[in-house]
């Protein structure tokens, strides 16, 4: 499977628009899982609306962005008189776990990982990362994902999506938790020899009602 994400920022004054036509797009595009909120108060970097869908494949994707369904929302994500930055990744189905079931919350946290990244540091950097959920009995589903495609503030290396039963789960739970602040920020802080990821992050979520990862 291949997943498109989007993380817009909208003009002042058109944000209301751009939400409405984004939505009446999304809704006429086929794929495996939809995703298209606004964003919740607390993210860091994290844009005026979440837009993630899953394809069967890259092609699939391909098609449906450049069919008549989408035109409409890709003239304003193109329009820097309505989108003022944007993160835009595409990326496959890799590492990805959890249960099936509905929940509240989807997180995603975009990294780049380029201090002194040698193949060693970066697996060692994943496989971290994909350890918490053995941790973090909070993260009802997650996927931890190395984009084919990137552009944004950074060039990104990293897509690590969660989801959540409901925000305390992630501002709780996970953000609070050994496995998080005593082992993986090590990656990500200046201060010690396994600093790996650039300061400049994406922090990011929003409510939704139906299951964006697929298992």
């Amino acid at each position: 499977m291949y997943s498109q994400l989007i993380i817009p920022t909208f003009a002042e004054g058109r944000r209301d628009e751009a939400m409405a036509v984004i939505a009446q797009a999304t809704a006429r595009i086929d794929a495996r899982s939809k995703l298209f909120a606004p964003t919740l108060a607390g993210v860091h970097n994290g844009g005026d609306a979440i837009w993630r869908l899953t394809f069967a494949d890259v092609g699939a994707r391909d098609a449906a962005l450049a069919g008549e369904a989408w035109a409409p929302a890709a003239k304003l994500l193109a329009d820097p008189a309505v989108t003022t930055h944007q993160e835009r990744l595409g990326y496959e189905t890799s590492r990805v776990g959890g249960a099936d079931g509905d929940c509240g919350l989807y997180r995603v946290a975009l990294f780049c990982a380029n201090v002194r990244p040698d193949p060693e540091r970066l697996a060692a950097f994943a496989d971290q990362t994909a350890s918490m959920p053995n941790y973090i009995d909070t993260i009802r589903r997650w996927q931890l994902s190395t984009p084919a495609e990137a552009e944004g503030r950074r060039p990104w290396t990293t897509v690590w999506e969660q989801e959540y039963d409901d925000l305390q789960g992630l501002k709780g739970a996970y953000m609070l938790h050994p496995a998080h602040w005593g082992h993986v920020e090590r990656w990500f802080d200046p201060e010690y020899p396994e600093w790996l990821v650039d300061r400049t992050i994406v922090h990011t979520f929003c409510e939704k009602s139906d299951a964006v990862i697929c298992l």
